[in-house]
């Protein structure tokens, strides 16, 4: 059984005092059964000295000390959490009582120590199972036990953010989010001044969640604490686009890249947001295209009001179709004078090169798919032909330059295989090949 001895971490040893002086028996017999493992006898004894006197301080104090250390004898972990939280509301009581106190006991000073003990003891076995090979190799679900150790460390020490914080972290990486949403919001209501990565962290659980409302919030909350950070703009703007509101988005960026025309982070969050928005209207197209093409040969065995009612639907989806391209090609418009404005600001940015790269590609992609849903109207195919080619050489001009800035990044080089194969620089995409180690 463990008694006084309590895996801990340095900064978290602490000493104890053990000598209690009192003439009272069933206290002295508390005393020595907790310290001899006799729970039973202890909790026994404490009901006693309660009938007696229910101000009775150390009756309290000895009951959290024995189910403390009870909660610690019990295997496995997650059958400990009711004897922790009986040790607490103990623990409690005998503070209250010895705060009425005409003089306080010594054992008053003890009782955050073995709180803090048993709190580090839980915890820092939770962080063997998340971080220890040995540890979460030695059972079938390190995350279960985890999370066990976790849930006994908040229940004995509540106001421990960090445990909180751990336990989030925990349940999101298990798929539990909305679980590990409602642990970060205490861990929040209990850090005195939360950190930008606090703020990042609950932001994108929100927004994981379609919780807009709540992302809204805690983002003006962020912007509040941290002005200065940029990722919280990206996440406004964010919020705005998933919710429609993209002329909201565009208005918040532009206002602070009124007040700071210099910095490149601005037109960043803009035009990647933006295009994140262009990226769900494309993949929206791409379908309506195939329903579009299946209807084309559906139609063809079809007579009369049938044929009709097909073609009507046909004509709809093409309306919806050209609506959607238009909106997308505004949209484009904007991410791309954006990202071009960052390149402008830091020429050797390869990852804003990229992107631009990235963009030039998807529009290249996108005619195509236009080029092939046309039907008999040669002059059109070609012309999307033409246009479709001139994106790609836009997109490769931006990878290269990616590629030139940062030769070590194995995606550049598989984006110019791509682009180079599809324009026929059979040379070119040989060598992008190799450099991608395809």
């Amino acid at each position: 059984m463990k008694r006084t001895k309590l895996s801990l971490l340095p900064l978290l040893l602490i000493g104890f005092l053990w000598g209690c002086e009192t003439t009272d028996p069933l206290v002295s017999e508390m005393e020595t059964n907790t310290f001899l493992g006799n729970y039973e006898t202890v909790f026994s004894a404490a009901d006693q000295a309660l009938e007696a006197d229910s101000s009775n301080s150390l009756a309290y104090y000895y009951r959290g000390v024995a189910y403390g250390f009870r909660a610690q004898d019990t295997s496995p972990a997650w059958d400990r959490q009711s004897d922790y939280s009986n040790s607490r509301e103990a623990f409690m009581n005998a503070k209250e009582w010895m705060n009425r106190a005409e003089e306080r006991p010594d054992e008053y000073e003890e009782i955050d120590n073995y709180i803090t003990n048993f709190w580090a003891d839980e915890h820092n076995s939770a962080i063997a199972y998340l971080t220890d090979d040995s540890t979460s190799n030695s059972v079938d679900n390190p995350y279960r036990y985890a999370v066990a150790h976790l849930e006994n460390a908040t229940t004995i020490q509540p106001d421990s953010a960090l445990s909180y914080i751990v336990l989030a972290s925990t349940q999101f990486n298990m798929g539990n989010t909305p679980e590990a949403i409602d642990t970060y919001e205490i861990a929040m209501e209990r850090l005195d001044a939360p950190g930008e990565d606090d703020y990042e962290f609950l932001i994108s659980l929100y927004l994981n969640q379609d919780r807009y409302d709540e992302a809204y919030d805690m983002t003006m909350r962020a912007r509040e604490d941290y002005p200065d950070n940029t990722q919280f703009v990206q996440f406004l703007a964010d919020i705005y686009i998933q919710q429609g509101n993209i002329n909201e988005a565009i208005t918040i960026i532009e206002d602070l890249i009124e007040d700071d025309p210099e910095n490149p982070q601005y037109y960043r969050v803009l035009g990647t947001q933006i295009y994140q928005n262009v990226s769900t209207i494309n993949a929206e197209v791409s379908e309506l295209y195939n329903q579009a093409f299946d209807m084309e040969r559906e139609i063809r065995s079809l007579s009369g009001e049938e044929r009709e009612e097909m073609e009507q639907e046909l004509e709809d989806i093409r309306n919806r179709i050209d609506t959607l391209q238009d909106e997308a090609s505004e949209l484009t418009d904007i991410a791309i004078n954006n990202m071009e404005r960052v390149v402008e600001l830091l020429p050797e940015d390869d990852q804003a090169y990229n992107i631009l790269g990235i963009i030039y590609q998807n529009k290249a992609a996108n005619l195509f798919e236009q080029r092939n849903s046309i039907v008999d109207d040669n002059e059109m195919v070609q012309e999307l032909d033409t246009q479709a080619r001139e994106a790609l050489q836009e997109a490769r001009q931006y990878y290269e330059r990616a590629a030139e800035i940062n030769p070590d990044v194995p995606e550049y080089w598989e984006s110019l295989f791509q682009v180079y194969t599809t324009l026929g620089m059979e040379e070119e995409a040989r060598e992008a090949m190799d450099k991608a180690g395809m």
